[in-house]
C-alpha cells in the first residue's frame, strides 16, 4: 500500500476535498496541518513547495488540487 500524505491548512475546502476522496476510495492517509504545525510549512519549502494542498504519494509530490494526477500515482 502507498504511504499518503496530506498537507492542509485549516479552512481549505480544496484540502477537504481531498480528504473526502481519500475517505470516499478507502485510501488510509496522514493529515499534516501547516496551520497547526508550522514544522510541516518547513518541510514543504524545503522541497521547493509553497502551497497547500500538496499530496505526497510514496516519494511524489502533487501540488495543487489536481486530484486525476493523485488518483494515477496511487493506481501505478
Amino acid at each position: 500500500m502507498k504511504k499518503i500524505v496530506l498537507y492542509s491548512t485549516t479552512g481549505c475546502p480544496l484540502c477537504q476535498r481531498y480528504k473526502a476522496l481519500f475517505d470516499d476510495q478507502g485510501h488510509p492517509y496522514e493529515e499534516r496541518n501547516t496551520t497547526d504545525n508550522p514544522k510541516f510549512l518547513q518541510e514543504l519549502s524545503s522541497k521547493g513547495i509553497f502551497a497547500v494542498p500538496t499530496v505526497m504519494v510514496d516519494s511524489e509530490y502533487v501540488q495543487g488540487f489536481r486530484p486525476n494526477s493523485v488518483v494515477e500515482l496511487l493506481a501505478s
